[in-house]
Formats: C-alpha cells, sequence, structure tokens
C-alpha cells in the first residue's frame, strides 16, 4: 500500500514538472528566434527568462525526486540540502538575466534599435499564455504538496517569465500604434527591477535558513 501511494506521488510530481518543462523549453527556443526576428529586447529578456526557468524547473524536479528519499541529509527546518542548493542556483541564475538585460537596455538608449511590434505582440501574447498555464500547473504543485523553497523558487522564474511576457506584449502594442522604440528598453528595464525584487526576497529566505544552521551547528558543538 506504502509503496503504491510513494508511486503515485512520484508519478504527479514528474506530470507537474515535466508538463512546464516542457512548454517553456520549446517556447524559450520560439521567443529567442522571435527576438532575433522583431529585433526586440523585451523579447529577448523574456528568451532570458525562459531559458533560466528550464533550468530551475529540471532542477526543481530532481531536487523533489531527491527530497522524498528518506536518508537524504535534511536541514533543521526540514529543507534538504539538495533544495537549498537548487533555491540558490535558481537566485544567481535570474540576478546574471537581470545585469545582462541591464547592460543591454542601457546601450539601446543610446542606440535604438528598429523593432517590428506586430511580431513581438503575436509571440509575446503566445508566451503569456504558456507562462498561463505554467504558473497554474506550479500553483496546482505548491497547493497539494506544500510550498517549499524549491517550489517557491520555480514559481518564481515564472512569474517573472509572466511580467516579462505582459511587458513585452505592452512594448509591441506600442511600438505597432506609435512607432516609439525606446518602449522596448524602458518596459526591459522595469521587468529587471521587479524581478530583481522578487529575487531578493528568494535571496533573504535562503540567508535566513543558512543563518539558522550556522547558529544550529554552533550550538550543537558547544555542547
Amino acid at each position: 500500500m506504502f509503496q503504491n501511494t510513494q508511486h503515485d506521488d512520484h508519478d504527479d510530481d514528474h506530470h507537474h514538472y515535466f508538463i512546464p518543462f516542457a512548454l517553456i523549453f520549446i517556447f524559450a527556443i520560439v521567443e529567442a528566434a522571435g527576438s532575433w526576428y522583431t529585433g526586440s529586447l523585451a523579447l529577448l529578456s523574456d528568451a532570458g527568462h525562459m531559458f533560466s526557468d528550464v533550468a530551475a524547473l529540471g532542477l526543481a524536479w530532481m531536487a523533489g525526486v531527491v527530497a522524498k528519499k528518506p536518508d537524504v541529509a535534511r536541514h533543521k527546518s526540514g529543507v534538504s540540502y539538495t533544495e537549498l542548493a537548487v533555491s540558490i542556483i535558481n537566485a544567481v541564475t535570474m540576478l546574471l538575466v537581470i545585469v545582462f538585460v541591464v547592460v543591454e537596455a542601457i546601450a539601446r538608449f543610446k542606440q535604438p534599435h528598429q523593432v517590428q511590434g506586430l511580431g513581438l505582440t503575436i509571440i509575446a501574447t503566445l508566451g503569456l499564455i504558456v507562462n498561463l498555464i505554467v504558473a497554474k500547473q506550479l500553483h496546482h504543485q505548491v497547493a497539494h504538496h506544500g510550498e517549499s523553497l524549491n517550489n517557491r523558487a520555480a514559481f518564481l522564474h515564472v512569474v517573472g517569465d509572466l511580467l516579462g511576457s505582459i511587458a513585452a506584449v505592452a512594448a509591441g502594442v506600442v511600438i505597432y500604434f506609435t512607432g516609439w522604440m525606446p518602449i522596448d528598453p524602458i518596459l526591459s528595464l522595469f521587468i529587471s527591477l521587479l524581478l530583481l525584487a522578487f529575487t531578493l526576497n528568494l535571496v533573504r529566505d535562503i540567508f535566513g535558513t543558512l543563518r539558522c544552521q550556522i547558529k544550529h551547528t554552533i550550538a550543537h558543538h558547544g555542547h
């Protein structure tokens, strides 16, 4: 009886991570190609976030499987060390993406790029639909299996994508109707600031968990 339940849980994890992983991986390639075709930085930044999501979801999937094993080393808070490591990798990846987008946006203010508004709007709208599907899947995962640091890290990436897609759609609409190109790097910077706030929140949680572990270790050795 117990073995069947464990197998079902594993299949459930497999299902809830596989669908978002596959959807995002496929659409990250579509957006990367679309950013080259349309010349949009907002779309390129969204593609970058999607590729970081692919890594985040793959690692979260792996950490979820590892964390189910009873012999896995755990932090005092109940978080497995694999999940903690995955969360740190996710946070670092997101910070690198943010830095890249900010540097590129500043360069575009100095030398504006021509962007195809209609193509950008169509691709970004499809990206928004994909991100809504993925966010729903991951929200279901959190609701049914509890909000682990690992699940939150993966969900954070998708929320970032959702914001990126909304901003990219807005940039496409503005460019299509007005031809005002600076909206593309402006919205890219806006996405980056929002993502930075989310990421710093995750970093704070990671440091809180690590600080708790250090105090526990010191107290343990003191005894």
